[in-house]
């Protein structure tokens, strides 16, 4: 029997953790002269943490790529509208898994007269066609976040069952991993 793809469980302690040691990395770059722009949905929770400890606004533009985990064409779903001209931004997302994502938000930045584009995520995967600027770790493994509890069992459910596990098997990964029982359940 195939096993489930290797897991990585951040929990919100890290998570946040994180983000502190990120924005003491970007501090260097002069943020009181940046604006966030955060890449929807997953940089989200990041750009806030980024945005409190940093002090600095944030604005969102809206990338999918993903329907049920999987990659597919690249479309901005909701734009900026902001003028941003001559700011210094920090586009933020929370993991850089093909890259396909980073550069589309770097190209489409490129129409806003900008001083300069730095990329911040939390993590990055190997391989990636393009990393960000700055980031706490690379990891091959599937991330799980813990904003995103519902979406990874509904991925992860049918590819437990096609390799022969069943619904037990992977409550007891997941619980393990340090998502709640009774939330689990709730998705199970």
């Amino acid at each position: 029997m195939t096993m489930l793809p290797d897991l990585h469980f951040v929990h919100w302690d890290d998570f946040h953790q994180m983000g502190f040691e990120l924005a003491k990395q970007v501090k260097e770059l002069r943020p009181e002269s940046c604006t966030i722009v955060s890449v929807s949905r997953g940089g989200h929770a990041l750009a806030r943490i980024l945005s409190d400890f940093l002090k600095l606004p944030i604005f969102s533009v809206s990338i999918q790529s993903y329907t049920d985990l999987q990659q597919h064409e690249l479309k901005i779903t909701q734009e900026l509208n902001v003028d941003l001209r001559g700011r210094h931004v920090l586009l933020v997302d929370e993991v850089i898994d093909s890259g396909k994502t980073l550069v589309r938000a770097l190209e489409y930045l490129e129409d806003f007269d900008l001083e300069s584009v730095t990329s911040v995520a939390m993590h990055v995967k190997p391989g990636c066609i393009r990393k960000s600027d700055f980031y706490v770790s690379e990891l091959s493994e599937w991330i799980v976040y813990p904003y995103e509890v519902r979406e990874t069992i509904e991925a992860l459910r049918p590819i437990w069952q096609e390799h022969g596990g069943g619904d037990e098997a992977l409550r007891a990964v997941l619980t393990q991993g340090g998502i709640p029982a009774n939330w689990v359940n709730a998705f199970l």
